[in-house]
């Protein structure tokens, strides 16, 4: 009865600890933390037993500790080994979470491969769906959004990539994209300004004065206001 006892206190201390784990933001308190937990690289360099590896704490700590030394990786190997064998173990929102983290961290800057963005946010939309009442999903929420500002950032890049290349069916194409689907105020004020002189360059000029004109609308102190008043000027010439 008192090993039992000792057995489910302990079991109930790694797992609050793995819950203050996923709270921290700095790297020494989460090595702390492992170290508390019996975590560290000797963890992710032994040789041992292969039934181990399937053991759900196992492969938690696993992952935490690739995740500490910043080996992401590997980490989203250790998250995702753990959810395919243990979806339904109490720490599955905490691997869901840090799985999502681990892909979070692998984010180039916008101009490179989207992958890893569209892989995190798939992995914090699940924490959202499948684990509603978890302590993680308003950081999850929040990153969701911080990613969609990032995709349709990205989509601005293509856009003008096309404009600059005088691809302008595929530019408008884009913009428009943008503006029925973001909210970001700074976004679609370049938006606006660049569909327009797209419409512009394609000969739609009338098009293009009503995208201007709710471009000044919507942004009266806009920067690009000059621009488009030399573009007019230009054109009535």
């Amino acid at each position: 009865m008192i090993c039992e006892k000792n057995h489910m206190v302990r079991g109930i201390i790694i797992l609050g600890l793995f819950l203050f784990l996923a709270a921290c933001t700095g790297t020494e308190e989460k090595s702390e933390l492992l170290s508390l937990l019996g975590v560290d690289e000797n963890i992710v360099n032994s040789n041992e037993d292969p039934e181990n590896t399937y053991d759900a704490i196992t492969l938690l700590k696993r992952g935490e500790a690739f995740y500490v030394k910043g080996d992401y990786i590997e980490a989203v190997a250790e998250f995702d080994r753990f959810l395919m064998l243990h979806p339904f173990h109490r720490m599955a929102a905490f691997a869901q979470f840090k799985l999502a983290m681990s892909y979070y961290h692998q984010l180039n800057t916008i101009d490179r491969d989207p992958g890893p963005m569209k892989k995190a946010m798939g992995a914090f939309q699940k924490v959202v769906v499948q684990y509603p009442q978890s302590l993680y999903v308003e950081e999850a929420a929040e990153n969701i959004e911080r990613l969609k500002i990032r995709e349709f950032n990205h989509e601005f890049l293509i856009g003008h990539f096309y404009f600059k290349t005088e691809a302008y069916p595929a530019a408008i194409a884009r913009f428009e994209k943008i503006l029925d689907q973001t909210s970001d105020q700074a976004l679609k004020e370049k938006t606006l300004y660049y569909l327009g002189l797209s419409q512009y360059e394609t000969g739609n000029h009338s098009k293009a004065a009503q995208i201007f004109q709710q471009l000044l609308h919507q942004y009266p102190q806009s920067a690009f206001g000059t621009k488009i008043d030399k573009l007019q000027l230009q054109d009535a010439s």
